[in-house]
């Protein structure tokens, strides 16, 4: 699939082994410079395949352009020099069904539907008008849909012009009170709009193209104004209802969806905004979702990859274990067939490094010397926290970590914090120096080090660039990791009493 890479940075796993959805361009091209697709003439079966006639008077001599979306991206598919009349054809093998894009040399472009059963027709317009002279001539699904998008577009400019007023009297209880029976009036009438196309038109792309557009409409649920905790217990209700049924509208088995960008901004806004972030609300959701794309063969390789991705960036601290979920029971376990052999050792090399040091696993033990020459073990420090601080002297992040991590543990010595300040190399005479330098010593700040790398603390602890902190509680267990000092005041003032 174009625009895809999955797994960790290093890994990409471009799916190859599908050439033909390998060649596109992007549309930011078009914004930088002038360019032509070099199309192979070939002999066609004037009946098969994709002929879209395009008429745009005033327009002559010019290049105009086919695209089509692919999840939030857009791609070129072909390109036409029109005549001195503002004629020509693209044509073509077969299109994958999806939303398709006619990009005019001035960058305005409009939409239309391509199906196994709509890939012969005219796009006709007058570029003094163009949108009001804009028609499909052998294609009744495109007029419908052209003329959903235009009664779709009134319905948007009077929300939000609704909307504006909205703000603008936000202190006139009275004004918002008529507004905003104004604004669900408009509202209402969209999911009219939507309804009549989705039943005129069912079983259709159009109909499905509607239907995963439309946003759930969540029930309204009616408890007594008595009712201990209401507000917390709607909020329960209202964000179980849309967890179960957000996808309902979505027919995952109807591949045309992956050429919108509607599945993509589904997914996104689901996984990223509408569930709770945290492992066991997101894997359940993830399985089930990931069940439902297995009706078709591509859906299932794009929501799987989305997923992937998705997880494998995600900045919030405890979600690479949704990472190491997916990585494990889809890919590691073979159902990825896409992925060759060098993406997936690479993969099952990076999980080794991430799941020893999950957040709520037991932190592994780590049995280090001490800078005075004595021997520390992890799990037998008394604390009811322990910071692990993997650092080196010349390491510039860590010149400006060390002195805050410093100033932070003098603050909660006094109730019980201790800090395992490990170095990671083996120049002991430069760690010695820095240490006594800047007098980084005392009873609960115990600097150790591993020269011979005999504890596996890289691996276990997946330091492959420094500084790196672990918050770990009395006994042992991972609560908190890759923090930066200001997050870590936080989570001790909220801790540590």
């Amino acid at each position: 699939m174009p625009g895809i890479a999955e797994g960790y940075s290093p890994i990409q796993d471009t799916c190859n082994k599908n050439p033909g959805m390998m060649k596109r361009t992007y549309f930011l091209s078009l914004l930088t410079l002038a360019f032509s697709l070099t199309i192979p003439s070939f002999a066609r079966d004037k009946d098969k395949g994709y002929r879209i006639a395009v008429k745009i008077s005033h327009l002559s001599e010019q290049a105009v352009y086919l695209g089509y979306h692919f999840a939030d991206k857009n791609y070129v598919e072909d390109t036409l020099q029109l005549d001195s009349k503002g004629r020509g054809v693209f044509t073509g093998d077969s299109l994958p069904g999806g939303v398709y894009l006619l990009v005019m040399p001035n960058m305005r472009f409009i939409e239309f539907l391509v199906d196994e059963n709509n890939q012969r027709f005219t796009i006709e317009a007058d570029t003094t008008d163009f949108f009001k002279t804009l028609k499909f001539i052998g294609s009744e699904d495109n007029m419908d849909f052209l003329h959903f998008q235009e009664q779709l577009y009134r319905l948007n400019m009077k929300l939000r012009d609704l909307h504006q007023r909205e703000s603008k009297n936000k202190n006139n209880a009275d004004s918002i009170a008529v507004l905003q029976k104004q604004i669900n009036a408009v509202n209402q009438q969209t999911k009219e709009l939507n309804r009549k196309i989705i039943q005129s038109h069912k079983g259709t792309f159009l109909a499905h193209l509607v239907q995963a557009m439309t946003p759930p409409d969540v029930p309204d649920f009616n408890l007594p104004e008595d009712t201990p905790a209401r507000d917390s217990l709607l909020w329960v209700k209202r964000y179980n209802w849309l967890r179960d049924h957000y996808f309902d509208g979505v027919h995952f088995g109807d591949e045309r969806l992956l050429r919108t960008p509607v599945l993509q901004s589904r997914l996104n806004q689901y996984f990223n905004r509408i569930l709770i972030q945290r492992p066991d609300s997101l894997i359940p959701q993830i399985d089930k979702i990931i069940a439902r794309a297995e009706k078709n063969n591509k859906v299932y390789q794009y929501v799987v990859i989305y997923l992937m991705n998705n997880f494998q960036k995600s900045t919030i601290m405890g979600l690479d274990e949704v990472y190491v979920h997916i990585a494990e029971r889809y890919y590691l376990s073979g159902k990825t067939p896409w992925s060759d052999s060098t993406f997936l050792a690479g993969l099952k090399d990076r999980i080794e490094h991430i799941k020893p040091n999950l957040i709520g696993r037991k932190a592994p033990d780590l049995r280090m010397e001490t800078l005075g020459g004595e021997w520390v073990d992890l799990w037998e420090l008394k604390s009811p926290y322990t910071i692990l601080f993997f650092w080196e002297p010349n390491c510039g992040f860590c010149k400006k970590t060390i002195p805050e991590l410093w100033s932070l543990y003098q603050q909660y010595k006094h109730k019980g914090l201790t800090v395992m300040a490990i170095y990671i190399y083996d120049k002991k005479d430069e760690w010695k120096k820095f240490i006594e330098e800047h007098n980084y010593m005392d009873d609960h700040w115990i600097n150790a080090w591993d020269p011979h790398q005999l504890t596996n603390f890289r691996v276990y602890y997946d330091v492959y660039s420094t500084p790196v902190i672990y918050v770990l509680d009395k006994d042992k267990y991972i609560v908190a990791k890759r923090l930066d000092v200001e997050i870590l005041k936080r989570f001790l003032e909220g801790n540590i009493k």
